[in-house]
């Protein structure tokens, strides 16, 4: 397993190593006509000539809202959406080491701009990424032997993971802390407990952290992925509580693996708002006013992308 501590790791790695995945390339594109300029053909353009730029039109709030709901999976409103907390800290296995590594950078240089503490040297690994010939084998030896791996998750969801014959099986370890970070303490039989030291009618009483990531990838479906979307569909996957599912009119890093769709080729406006909005604030909202925020960074992220030349 490649460990890889959280500080930046070989600068530039996935230009190195020409953001491919087992040396396989993407398909040429259709030879496009070349076209003319007026100045080519002689005639010189006046000044009078109308330049017109049309803005990609922001997305319905009420679709957009709905959009974060199916993704993740209509959480109850008394419980706020998971973040982690942590330092991070990636270990990999699986695939050669300097692809392994240029995913990893990927997943920090993400992490940085949500403000996500990295790890240093050493650190204990806490987003674990394995590439495997079978997940759904993996998965169920991993619930044979090691069945602490899956932390709270219900039987039920681990039997469906092993019944899911897809190429990606992933999951997150959670834990329930106090507003102000305490966790719940037990001493001998005694019930659990949280201390709370104040209440409000706005936000939560507790937050909701994710204390660990696994991340099981099928080494056949990495076939022609880049670096670039391996990295930011680890980051989709690690650093939030998703359930990839197809939704009309979305585009999204986690529709990566569908099957005879165009994937985008990284991070999306939709997956930079879910996360900045996620990341943003004390993280004790509900999840309707933390999908609120959602919104807002999504029509920022598209109107970024609008004005850049």
């Amino acid at each position: 397993m490649t460990a890889v501590a959280g500080s930046p790791l070989r600068a530039g790695m996935a230009a190195v190593v020409a953001l491919l995945v087992v040396g396989l390339f993407p398909a040429t594109a259709g030879a496009q006509t070349p076209q003319t300029s007026p100045a080519a053909q002689g005639v010189a353009p006046t000044v009078s000539d109308p330049i017109v730029v049309t803005a990609r039109p922001l997305p319905e709030r009420r679709k957009t809202l709905g959009w974060f709901g199916a993704i993740s999976g209509y959480p109850d409103g008394d419980e706020p959406l998971s973040r982690m907390t942590g330092a991070l800290c990636i270990a990999g296995v699986g695939l050669p080491t300097d692809l392994l590594l240029g995913v990893a950078d990927r997943i920090m240089q993400n992490a940085q701009r949500l403000g996500i503490a990295l790890g240093g040297e050493k650190c204990r690994p806490n987003v674990v990424i394995l590439f495997v010939g079978n997940g759904a084998q993996q998965v169920r030896w991993l619930s044979d032997h090691r069945p602490g791996i899956f932390g709270n998750m219900q039987a039920s969801e681990v039997s469906a993971m092993e019944r899911d014959a897809g190429p990606v099986h992933a999951w997150n370890l959670t834990a329930i802390t106090s507003r102000d970070g305490d966790q719940i303490f037990q001493m001998g039989d005694s019930l659990p407990t949280l201390h709370i030291p104040s209440a409000s009618r706005i936000n939560l009483p507790i937050k909701s952290q994710i204390a660990a990531a696994v991340i099981l990838i099928d080494r056949r479906a990495v076939n022609g992925k880049t670096i670039g979307q391996l990295g930011d569909y680890a980051t989709m996957r690690a650093l939030a509580v998703v359930r990839p599912r197809k939704v009309d009119g979305v585009s999204t890093i986690l529709s990566l693996f569908d099957a005879g769709g165009s994937a985008p080729e990284a991070l999306t406006a939709f997956d930079w708002g879910y996360l900045r909005g996620l990341y943003s604030g004390q993280g004790d909202r509900r999840p309707y006013a933390q999908y609120v925020s959602m919104a807002q960074f999504v029509e920022q992220e598209i109107m970024t992308k609008a004005t850049k030349p």
